[in-house]
């Protein structure tokens, strides 16, 4: 009963946390700048955009919950730390901690996106026709694989060497 209520109330609840946290990115980096109706007004349209896509609330539906558990074992984590530490200022500033919590949301967010979006963009990815394994994995290395996204890599290590030479000098 529980749960069916809840299901009820998810696309509620995905408007108002994409909401909240648009307008408190917005209002934290002043990108438009202190306008607070610019703010509000453009949060409530990325809301409604998410709130009428049924794959844009997927998505939410998927990541949110990983994101949730993520962010309670860090706090536990940093709590433990703490305790052990003696003080809860020493564990928090440590940029080691924040990279890390960075690529794991990124993480999360990119398997949700190719667990929600994957079959929507599969048709346009290039890839042979093979049998003898897992589809989706079989997509995945025949995309990995492909002329065209093996030399884009090797241009971007290109310009990645060719930028730090340049920059060094």
């Amino acid at each position: 009963m529980i749960q069916s209520t809840l299901a009820y109330f998810m696309p509620l609840f995905s408007f108002l946390l994409v909401f909240i946290i648009s307008f408190a990115l917005l209002n934290k980096t002043k990108i438009l700048g202190g306008n607070s109706f610019l703010q509000v007004f453009i949060s409530f349209v990325i809301a409604i955009i998410f709130f009428v896509s049924p794959t844009a609330q997927k998505f939410t539906k998927l990541s949110m919950p990983w994101v949730g558990v993520f962010v309670v074992v860090l706090a536990l984590i940093m709590l433990t730390l703490a305790f052990v530490g003696g003080k809860i200022e020493s564990v928090i500033p440590n940029p080691a901690l924040g990279k890390a919590a960075v690529i794991v949301l990124l993480a999360i967010f990119l398997i949700s996106a190719i667990n929600v979006f994957g079959p929507v963009i599969k048709p346009y990815l290039p890839g042979g026709v093979e049998t003898g394994g897992d589809e989706y994995l079989l997509s995945v290395k025949h995309v990995i694989f492909h002329p065209t996204v093996i030399g884009s890599f090797i241009l971007i290590a290109i310009a990645a060497v060719v930028s730090k030479v340049l920059t060094n000098k």
